[in-house]
């Protein structure tokens, strides 16, 4: 539930070196006496199951937004368009129907047609229970089993998270069907940007964006589960933007990590996954800043969430690992998640539960348990590596990790995967720079097995240094010195915790993310002097209102 992915027609076809993480001198370190490494920079994100321009829509218009209407108009913004138009015509039964129109509408739709147009008409939908008057947003948080979280690991965006059940028709015999639904709204100025993005997700009122998915039981097997996006204004889109890089179509942005592969002959996503939320890989609301979204206080919403995701198709890794994690009690109320699980083919060593607990857990089982199947029903090898730490050796992951830098497949994955600012980890009693030290590590292997690892580890390369870090519209820079992309960097942590949350040019060759603004920079920072202008905050809790 937690969490969003790309592929050539036909029979998807993976190659090995593109499957093992997501979302993830010697071979060990001397991390006392030496320099802490740049983590690589690369753009290789997202692109999973469409490969067109890997994964991206052009973005030209406003904001950094994908062109939407006229001949400029990217082909994959027509298939979502499709996509959605078909899941309608398939999906909405005649009790969904009736609960949408019997409330009132802020846009028009008709089911059967399209996919709802607007947020709250999807909610409606789908039967989430509506905010009553006076009531504040934690108690109605509290009331509807919302949680709310930093996710850390993969997106670095502060996010929402409520489910819903709803009636589905009947089966073939007659009985009545239960459909899931869950909705996840991201918030934040810019992507790992803590210390705004978890404030803006508890006040709950300037989104960057909401995903949704949905268990749609009355749907042939294997296409139960779609997806939705939503805007910040609340208004459909044909795509999402979840890192720097730009934005990607709908489904395929959200099939990266909740697996799948797309069927371009029926328009549908096939053999997709919910996520269960693992609250050991996401951070939650300090206890003196915001108690209301502390983990525990929410630890039994998010033991209920995971219990919905039960009831839908998820893979039989899935399941282990919500039996681990509950130590079987996922549907007894009250039962506590834990804080250190492995599935037992990781827990013959200490080493080998230290790995999985601080690499392969937080940097590729999520996205990987749910990536099962190809196009054809078939089992992917990828699938089944992860089962314990001796089929994971068997597989050549420098290959995937550092020849081609497809995995982790997602940015900000990647980089925290990668980064040393927090120090270094241990595993096995030994210390290691940073999570893919101690992977390669594992393999008896080191930096310097990566091919071009001192090429793209700086950010100052090409004709245009700063797309290496993100698009025009990102307010990401590329230090020139340092070869750093600012202002944010690893695990979430800001070069600067008072500092700006962006770098921009004044003349708008490049800008701040949306809803931000670009004000005049009082000094320039070495390395950075062609950036007369920096990115700030507005039209959030403490923050000026946007002009």
């Amino acid at each position: 539930m937690d969490s969003p992915s790309t592929s050539p027609t036909g029979i998807v076809m993976f190659t090995l070196a593109s499957l093992l993480c997501s979302c993830s001198g010697e071979s060990v370190l001397s991390v006392g006496d030496e320099a802490a490494p740049n983590p690589p920079v690369v753009n290789v994100a997202l692109n999973r199951t469409r490969t067109t321009n890997e994964g991206l829509l052009p973005a030209m218009g406003p904001h950094g937004y994908p062109i939407t209407e006229g001949d400029s108009m990217d082909p994959a913004i027509i298939e979502s368009r499709r996509f959605y138009d078909v899941l309608a015509q398939l999906s909405f039964t005649a009790e969904q129907e009736a609960v949408s129109i019997s409330t009132p509408r802020t846009e028009p739709w008709v089911a059967g047609v399209t996919s709802p147009m607007n947020l709250d008409e999807w909610k409606r939908v789908f039967q989430f229970p509506d905010r009553q008057a006076g009531e504040s947003l934690d108690a109605y948080r509290e009331r509807a089993g919302i949680v709310v979280y930093y996710n850390r690991n993969e997106l670095g965006l502060g996010r929402e998270l409520g489910c819903s059940q709803f009636p589905a028709g009947t089966d073939k015999n007659g009985q009545p069907r239960t459909g899931i639904a869950c909705y996840v709204t991201n918030y934040g100025y810019a992507f790992r940007d803590p210390r705004n993005s978890l404030d803006l997700a508890h006040d709950g009122g300037h989104p960057k964006n909401t995903v949704c998915i949905a268990y749609l039981p009355n749907m042939d097997p294997g296409y139960e589960v779609q997806f939705f996006v939503y805007g910040p204004s609340g208004r459909r889109q044909d795509w999402a933007q979840l890192d720097t890089i730009g934005p990607r179509a709908n489904p395929h942005v959200c099939m990266n990590c909740h697996g799948g592969v797309y069927d371009e002959q029926r328009h549908l996503a096939k053999f997709a996954r919910f996520l269960p939320l693992d609250p050991n890989v996401v951070s939650f609301g300090d206890p003196g800043e915001n108690p209301a979204i502390t983990r525990p206080v929410q630890e039994e919403r998010i033991r209920r969430l995971n219990a919905l995701s039960l009831r839908t198709p998820i893979t039989s890794g899935q399941k282990q690992m919500l039996q681990e994690l509950y130590q079987g009690g996922v549907e007894n109320p009250g039962t506590v998640s834990q804080p250190n699980w492995a599935p037992p083919g990781w827990r013959d060593t200490p080493e080998h539960r230290e790995l999985f607990d601080q690499v392969v857990k937080p940097y590729c089982f999520t996205c990987h348990l749910a990536m099962e199947k190809g196009l054809d029903g078939s089992r992917l090898y990828s699938y089944g590596i992860f089962e314990s730490a001796d089929r994971f050796r068997s597989f050549p992951a420098n290959v995937s990790i550092c020849g081609d830098f497809a995995m982790p497949n997602a940015q900000t994955t990647m980089v925290n995967f990668w980064n040393s600012d927090l120090g270094p980890i241990m595993v096995g009693g030994k210390a290691y720079h940073a999570p893919a030290d101690a992977l390669l590590g594992f393999y008896g292997k080191d930096r310097s097995s990566c091919a071009n690892i001192g090429e793209v580890s700086t950010c100052n390369r090409g004709p245009d240094p700063d797309l290496n870090c993100g698009n025009p519209d990102s307010g990401m820079a590329c230090n020139r010195l340092s070869g750093r992309c600012l202002p944010q960097r690893g695990m979430g942590v800001l070069a600067d915790s008072k500092g700006p949350v962006g770098y921009c040019r004044m003349d708008g060759s490049r800008r701040c993310t949306y809803p931000m603004q670009c004000q005049p920079a009082k000094d320039r920072l070495p390395g950075l002097e062609t950036f007369d202008g920096v990115c700030m905050p507005c039209g959030g809790p403490g923050a000026p209102a946007c002009n």
